[in-house]
């Protein structure tokens, strides 16, 4: 299957011509491209560099794949862990309840994969609606229950809402709204579908702030086109007519691995804003994008080097997560089959297929007991303690546990600008 790829010469957000690169992470996959064995190397696969505006100070990627047939048969799902199914009914509780929602609030998701989260409302005696490209995923969101439209929301899509669920009182975007080509003409089409008094946005994106102190390089992939800080989000919202209202919907230790988790409404609403922490490092400097590229060359250096270094003493070396942190983490790195023996994930879709971009296997978590291995890179750290539980009370050999992130937060120097 080929992909056409567009390059832009301007900013996603602004418009603004200087947008130089700061980072060039090499030829990337698709993050859930599996691919059966024998078709090892015919992936899709496409150089990857990843810029600022210095305009708006917005990161970003400067092209844009056609996803459409990629999404159509995606089957990405976090419904089996427990973890994420806590943080989803939190945030459907949250929701409802911080903002004055009650019993017939009107609820739309856009990404709604199986409908999971739109679950969690529904419980609460919300009317829902997803929309969501994948043909398997909107099969089990209506075996769930769930209604879902098959489709990509954008413009076009807004009539095609049912009158019984407009105005919307609350739209969710969980880690989907980093993926939308045009951002801010997303939100210039979603605005009319709120309420306008009261209506919420309720946005899960990766916090850029976050990556660039854990260099973690995983989350950039050609599927994310933004990648925002909490002071650059609240700059595209005001774009698009919205107010940021917090980023504290909800306590730090319920959200996921690397999560900024944005409440917003549009402008004038009757909802209080909260005041938002200034940002710890200086996100309108140069140098803070350009040091943060050399601290990437240095904190990848030293995953390969601690892997090759065991497998040197004989040691073996798995990981778990095939989800974007595992796949992206094996390709940045060069880490393949001859280093990394397998990657343990729940998602039976996955099963007998390689990872793209490094070709290491992925496999159920009983092959931990079948093929033993002795050090375990835990890549889907944000479930670090339910996979560590997992490991202890199921696997025999009982193979040491380490997070990717004590693996790229090693000391280096850094050039980057502090606040």
């Amino acid at each position: 299957m080929s992909f056409a790829i567009h390059e832009r010469a301007t900013c996603r957000v602004c418009g603004g011509a200087d947008v130089p690169y700061f980072l060039d992470l090499g030829q990337a996959p698709f993050t859930d491209d599996f691919i059966r064995p024998e078709a090892a190397g015919r992936e899709f696969s496409a150089p990857l560099r990843v810029a600022v505006c210095r305009t708006c100070w917005t990161a970003q990627t400067r092209h844009d794949v056609d996803v459409r047939d990629y999404y159509r048969d995606y089957n990405y799902s976090v419904a089996a862990s427990g973890f994420a199914q806590r943080f989803m009914s939190r945030l459907a509780e949250e929701t409802l309840a911080r903002y004055g929602f009650g019993a017939g609030a009107r609820v739309l998701e856009i990404g709604s994969g199986d409908g999971a989260q739109l679950a969690h409302f529904q419980e609460r005696g919300a009317r829902v609606l997803g929309f969501e490209p994948s043909a398997d995923l909107c099969d089990a969101s209506r075996q769930a229950g769930v209604p879902v439209a098959q489709c990509l929301f954008g413009a076009d899509t807004v009539d095609a809402i049912p009158a019984e669920l407009r105005p919307a009182d609350v739209v969710v975007l969980t880690y989907t709204f980093d993926h939308l080509p045009d951002p801010l003409a997303f939100l210039e089409a979603v605005r009319p579908v709120l309420d306008e008094r009261r209506g919420v946005l309720v946005i899960e994106v990766h916090d850029f702030e976050q990556i660039v102190e854990r260099r973690e390089t995983c989350l950039f992939e050609h599927e994310h086109s933004i990648y925002l800080t909490s002071e650059s989000f609240r700059n595209l919202l005001r774009r698009a007519g919205f107010e940021l209202l917090t980023t504290e919907l909800l306590d730090p230790a319920e959200r996921r691995g690397n999560s900024l988790l944005v409440v917003a409404a549009p402008a004038g609403t009757e909802h209080v804003s909260d005041p938002v922490e200034p940002l710890g490092r200086d996100f309108e400097a140069w140098d803070t994008y350009a040091g943060f590229g050399r601290d990437v060359e240095r904190s990848h250096a030293a995953l390969r080097d601690w892997v090759r270094d065991r497998r040197a003493a004989g040691r073996t070396v798995a990981g778990w997560g095939a989800g974007g942190r595992g796949v992206m983490t094996l390709a940045y790195t060069g880490l393949g089959p001859g280093d990394v023996a397998y990657l343990v994930d729940r998602n039976a879709h996955a099963h007998g297929y390689v990872a793209p971009g490094s070709h290491v296997p992925v496999v159920a978590p009983e092959t931990l007991n079948d093929s033993p291995v002795d050090d375990l890179i835990v890549f889907s750290y944000g479930y670090l303690d339910e996979i560590a539980a997992q490991v202890r009370d199921e696997v025999r050999s009982q193979p040491r546990l380490v997070s990717v992130l004590d693996l790229l937060r090693a000391p280096t120097p850094s050039g980057s600008s502090q606040r």
